[in-house]
This record gives C-alpha cells, sequence and structure tokens, in this order.
C-alpha cells in the first residue's frame, strides 16, 4: 500500500511541477502574432529598418525598439530570426543558422 502511494504521489507531483513549468512566465513576451524567418542574411540595418535577404528574396522590416544593435548581425552569416507583428516588427530572438541548413 505505501508503494502504491509513493507511486502516486510521485507521478502527480511531476504533473504538477510540469503544469508549474510551462504556466511560468517567460522573459520574452512577445507583442502580438509571432512568425520566423530562415536562413536570412543581414543586407542593411539602420535608421529604424532592417533589409534581409533569404531563399525567398529580399525582406524590408521596419524595427521597433527590440531589436539589437545591428553591430550584433556578422557579415555572410546566415541568422534564423524569430520576430513579432505589430506596427513595427518586434525582435523574440535569433541564432546562427545551422551548417546543414545553409547548403540549399
Amino acid at each position: 500500500m505505501k508503494k502504491v502511494l509513493l507511486w502516486t504521489l510521485l507521478i502527480v507531483g511531476t504533473l504538477f511541477l510540469t503544469k508549474y513549468a510551462n504556466d511560468a512566465t517567460q522573459d520574452v513576451q512577445p507583442h502580438g502574432a509571432t512568425f520566423r524567418l530562415t536562413r536570412q542574411r543581414v543586407v542593411s540595418c539602420g535608421s529604424g529598418e532592417i533589409v534581409l535577404s533569404g531563399p525567398d528574396g529580399p525582406t524590408r522590416l521596419l524595427m521597433d525598439e527590440t531589436w539589437p544593435s545591428c553591430s550584433t548581425f556578422e557579415a555572410g552569416q546566415s541568422y534564423d530570426l524569430w520576430l513579432a507583428r505589430g506596427g513595427k516588427t518586434g525582435f523574440i530572438t535569433s541564432e546562427k543558422s545551422p551548417w546543414w541548413r545553409t547548403l540549399r
């Protein structure tokens, strides 16, 4: 009987911790619908706008205050960007594109 109670307590505790971790607020709170741009190279950046070049052609975005400085993006490097829609495009996060994605 003690083993059944112990296993039940363990399972319920795990479910509680999982729900709590999923419901906890995150550092990044996007202010609208989010979207992702993969394999993007920064063509130009500054004056509140950024021009990206990717597999679907060039993209011009108006930047809000959430974007990092333009010097963050290395020349010739491809990035996967997670962005938020709004009056201006919000920046959520970015990472360098993996080598296998840039082969295409």
